[in-house]
């Protein structure tokens, strides 16, 4: 650009604010300060963010002017709280969401998820993803793709349970409504919402206790048709034989025996469970009561020609009973499967901390596959042999909950046909060490 083209813009620039100035100037001074006031309240409005944090600062208006940018300022800061506030319960809400147990989500009418919570993540993990995935790839349960068409085309909520412990290895109930609304789209569409529970553990106990009951109606069934069966041969007359007569009074005797130390036992795991009973504890002589144990069972040792011996000594502080039945189950059992002339080991090791009883034998041993499932309730390695020396089956789920009760260990080692070691490790608490 050469000088003279420089010297014309210039030029043109003077004689244009000139104009404006004359024009100004011919105006009156209040029209002309409204205009500037105006001008520069609608640049303030222009640099009012949509987002609600306004930088609007008083202006140095006059008459109506001012009152109208008073009143956009209040304006603004009414805008500027209320974002605050919506934004505060929006993070809540959310906070609130992300640590609720139970995983939300929302699925919309082509099956896509729009919205979950953190506890949906850990309940599904079929997806890296959630938000945006088919709900075929978070969860393919055929009956969860029912229940969300049902609630989508039938507006029917649904609850049902999904096995997820191969994934997740839990088990949830599923609660499935739909949700009318514009929630994802403008076209008013019917979407559903998913509340997700985990029930692993009622579920758990549901299914332990339907065995358990099948267990009890199948070990009382026996010995209860056994003594019906000799009560009517001996009612009969069929049976006239003194001897015969005395033998079958010896088997219902045996079995009603055997009925009462189930229901003993019975009686004694519930109230472990329930832990209602009332107690009252006292520092046991645990040496006492294995010389006790040892005694009762004499007849039975002297008869197989079995040994029993005891090292170390201890009073823990405990529940008697619950320390006599835990002696009791590892001792009786131990003699019980034991070999012919076998031994039988009980040691009692304690120190400021802790009271270790450990039962050896010198017995049949238990196989390897067994003895992960030895502690379970009615779990017999061997029925039949357990049946005869009139075991019910529960003495060492007995020991597992007492055990548990005093927050201790239990540790099992079996080698077949070499014998078999449990040790019961036990804390000992305040009251113990005084």
């Amino acid at each position: 650009m050469d000088w003279n083209m420089l010297i014309i813009l210039l030029g043109g620039m003077l004689l244009g604010a000139g104009g404006m100035g004359l024009f100004l100037r011919r105006r009156p001074p209040r029209e002309q300060q409204y205009a500037r006031d105006m001008a520069m309240l609608a640049e303030r409005l222009e640099q009012l963010p949509a987002d609600g944090e306004h930088p609007f600062v008083t202006m140095p208006c006059q008459g109506d002017t001012a009152r109208v940018a008073a009143g956009i300022e209040k304006l603004a800061d009414e805008l500027s709280a209320t974002r605050q506030r919506v934004e505060k319960e929006r993070r809540k809400a959310y906070y609130i969401l992300d640590n609720m147990d139970s995983g939300l989500l929302l699925v919309d009418g082509s099956f896509v998820i729009r919205q979950c919570n953190a506890s949906a993540y850990k309940y599904l993990t079929g997806c890296e993803e959630l938000v945006g995935a088919p709900l075929s790839e978070a969860c393919d349960d055929e009956g969860l793709r029912k229940a969300v068409r049902n609630a989508i085309t039938n507006e029917v909520s649904t609850v049902l349970d999904l096995d997820l412990t191969a994934r997740t290895g839990t088990i949830v109930s599923a609660r499935v409504t739909p949700a009318v609304g514009s929630l994802f789209d403008a076209e008013n569409q019917i979407s559903a919402v998913i509340v997700l529970t985990n029930v692993t553990q009622s579920r758990q106990m549901e299914a332990q206790r339907r065995e358990f009951i099948a267990n009890i109606s199948h070990e009382l069934k026996t010995p209860i048709t056994s003594i019906l069966g000799f009560t009517e041969l001996m009612t009969s007359g069929v049976v006239t034989d003194p001897i015969q007569k005395a033998q079958y009074l010896e088997r219902i005797g045996e079995e009603g025996r055997r009925m009462s130390n189930l229901i003993d036992d019975i009686l004694r795991l519930s109230s472990l469970e329930s832990k209602q009973a009332e107690e009252v504890w006292e520092r046991v002589d645990l040496r006492g009561l294995c010389e006790d144990i040892f005694r009762s069972l004499e007849p039975i040792m002297k008869k197989r020609g079995i040994t029993g011996e005891i090292f170390g000594a201890a009073h823990y502080y405990a529940y008697p009973d619950d320390m006599r039945q835990l002696l009791k189950n590892l001792m009786e059992n131990a003699v019980k499967y034991n070999r012919e002339n076998g031994r039988v080991t009980v040691r009692i090791s304690p120190d400021a901390y802790q009271c270790v009883i450990s039962v050896v034998d010198t017995g049949i041993g238990i196989p390897l596959e067994h003895q992960s499932r030895v502690f379970e309730r009615f779990y017999r390695v061997d029925k039949g042999r357990s049946k005869r020396e009139g075991g019910t089956g529960l003495g060492l789920s007995i020991v597992k909950h007492i055990t548990a009760k005093y927050a201790g260990q239990i540790t099992l080692v079996s080698r077949p046909d070499e014998g078999t070691s449990i040790r019961v490790t036990l804390p000992v608490t305040e009251e113990g060490r005084r």
